[in-house]
């Protein structure tokens, strides 16, 4: 989701243009700490991205070598997913504190189009995230994001379930 031109390049911009998209998208005010919680996050998760799996010289991450080297490691794979569900569990919490402390499925489908998903897949995004009930705590909000990253449930979270879901073979859930 994070390769905004589908070239098969994923720029540290490119992450980092997703905290933007949220803070001007949800109405969060850009100098609050909202705003700054949101970009931080991203800001780490490109940082942190293009450290193991990039060139920093050129500020880019190649997919396929990235995906190449978590195929061949599911530890890796799992620890990518706790970043990357941190980050995604912030945005939603900041993007979604003006509504209150429990927001509806469909305000967390909302968030995750604006993250990069297809919309359509909103309706997808939002039955998976409907089946624990109708309201979705904020203060919980990173638990479907780390059990997907885990492969230990929400498989339609960003719209298609994954091939081969993060970490599946390590059978560890949840976010560490």
């Amino acid at each position: 989701m994070f390769d905004s031109n589908v070239d098969g390049i994923v720029r540290r911009r490119d992450v980092v243009a997703t905290a933007e998209r949220l803070v001007r998208g949800f109405g969060i005010a850009p100098q609050s700490i909202g705003a700054e919680r949101v970009r931080a996050g991203y800001e780490m998760l490109s940082l942190a991205l293009l450290a193991e799996f990039g060139d920093v010289a050129c500020d880019e991450i190649a997919v396929r070598g990235f995906t190449a080297a978590l195929t061949a490691d599911p530890t890796r794979m799992a620890d990518v997913g706790r970043r990357i569900a941190r980050a995604d569990a912030a945005a939603v919490r900041e993007c979604l504190a003006p509504i209150g402390e429990a927001v509806k499925a469909e305000h967390v489908a909302e968030v995750i189009v604006v993250l990069g998903a297809h919309p359509g897949h909103f309706p997808v995004i939002q039955h998976t995230l409907e089946r624990d009930g109708a309201l979705i705590r904020l203060t919980a909000a990173i638990r479907p994001f780390a059990d997907y990253f885990t492969g230990c449930d929400y498989p339609g979270l960003y719209g298609r379930p994954q091939g081969r879901r993060m970490a599946e073979s390590d059978g560890q859930c949840g976010v560490g």
